[in-house]
């Protein structure tokens, strides 16, 4: 009778060990899945940030080329505008003091 008995609390205790190990594997296994999904939103938020200084520097550039572009119009407007006064001042005097002189 005594080894019934002592073979039941044999069984008792590997079966709260075994209920000790499974918990105890039970939260290594979520602590893991929470480590992981901080990785996974630490490489999402890090991707994106990471695409959105390409988007930043693609629209810079994009910008720069286009002020350089428009800078580059104005300058070739300005000179076609000097070349035009250059050529035709003495044209303009003469005609806007034509047009004085006969009021």
């Amino acid at each position: 009778m005594e080894d019934i008995i002592r073979s039941i609390i044999d069984i008792d205790r590997d079966a709260e060990q075994k209920l000790e190990d499974a918990e105890k594997e039970k939260l290594r296994i979520i602590n893991e899945a929470k480590l992981r999904s901080e990785q996974i939103v630490s490489e999402a938020v890090e991707e994106a940030k990471s695409g959105l200084a390409k988007l930043e520097e693609e629209k810079k550039r994009s910008t720069d080329e286009r002020l350089a572009e428009l800078e580059e119009q104005k300058n070739r407007s300005i000179e076609e505008l000097k070349q035009s006064f250059k050529k035709n001042a003495d044209v303009w005097c003469d005609e806007i003091f034509a047009a004085v002189i006969s009021r």
